[in-house]
């Protein structure tokens, strides 16, 4: 399973377009279902291992994806105080450091401006590959403009925001070419609130598909649904819909997925799968699930989890006299 490596993978690609705030994404243990003074969590996976390291305060400072013992990627993270400020991801391919893949971002922030401009420096190992982006914010601390400055030219991205009511829409326009939306929005089911997010993706101004989450007031994600551009009709079409359940202890306990067809211009459902979560813990408080089964496919995922000693502080009493 490649859910732990595609998690990681998805916070690092979609991060930057989601501050809204002066200062890079910090990820932490929460976002990768661990609890407690986690030091290192490693993940046994069906393609090799992950594996993550966090400090005291519950930062991400390194992770691994393996492969095999020559082929493996390398993430590091470097801090200010709480602030990223800088991450090289290495990828090593027969043994061998690749430098034409390999990358260091570095974030610095622009503090002679009010607001203060974010500036990400992207350079791969080989100083083949240069890029500098600038993240732009308003008033209130929302990005407004994104500039990517790179060999082949400058890219400017345009954000700009609707409100209606409770709903925002935000459009992100790259050099005035409309190529993502996102409309956020709340609703009461059952007595409880709902975060409802639905994503559209452009290409030339031209829609291709949609995705729309829906979350508890736990930011817990209940469902996702993903649609296709029919250009014929000029509309889209839903293609399949995943549904989630949970837990007493708030993990995943079943995944519904639902796949559907168009019949005289509404769709069907014409196939549903299910798969449900079993979890072993392992017994602390917070306590962490070490092992996941999946059924009916008895696949399962197993975590080797290591934990920071707590920090035992020296009364002054109990000091030598001087």
């Amino acid at each position: 399973m490649k859910q732990f490596l595609r998690m990681l993978l998805t916070l690092i690609l979609t991060g930057l377009s989601q501050w809204v705030s002066a200062q890079p994404e910090v990820f932490k243990r929460g976002d990768f279902e661990l609890r407690g003074p986690v030091k290192t969590c490693t993940v046994l996976t069906d393609y090799g291992e992950e594996r993550f390291e966090f400090d005291r305060e519950g930062k991400l400072l390194k992770s691994l994806t393996r492969y095999s013992d020559t082929d493996y990627e390398l993430t590091h993270y470097r801090y200010r105080d709480t602030v990223l400020t800088e991450r090289r991801d290495e990828v090593y391919r027969d043994g061998r450091f690749d430098k034409s893949t390999s990358f260091a971002h570095f974030y610095q922030i622009d503090t002679l401006r009010t607001q203060g401009d974010l500036i990400e420096k992207i350079v791969s190992y080989d100083q083949k590959i240069t890029e500098q982006i600038t993240y732009k914010f308003d008033s209130i601390g929302r990005i407004g403009r994104i500039i990517r400055v790179q060999k082949e030219g400058i890219d400017e991205t345009e954000v700009v925001y609707t409100s209606y009511g409770a709903e925002t829409t935000t459009e992100y326009l790259i050099n005035g070419q409309l190529s993502k939306s996102i409309r956020t929005s709340r609703k009461e089911s059952s007595g409880e609130s709902r975060k409802i997010e639905l994503r559209k993706e452009y290409f030339q101004g031209i829609p291709q598909k949609a995705i729309e989450e829906v979350k508890d007031a736990s930011n817990r994600l209940l469902e996702v649904s993903n649609y296709r551009f029919d250009p014929a009709k000029e509309e889209f079409d839903l293609d399949n819909q995943y549904q989630y359940s949970y837990n007493e202890a708030g993990l995943m306990s079943r995944e519904t997925i639902s796949y559907y067809r168009m019949e005289s211009g509404k769709p069907k459902v014409s196939r549903v799968s299910e798969k449900d979560f079993i979890y072993q813990t392992d017994g602390r408080t917070p306590e962490n699930w070490i092992k996941k089964i999946v059924t009916p496919q008895n696949a399962y995922t197993t975590r080797k989890i290591a934990y920071y000693e707590p920090v035992v502080e020296q009364q002054a009493d109990s000091l030598p006299k001087q």
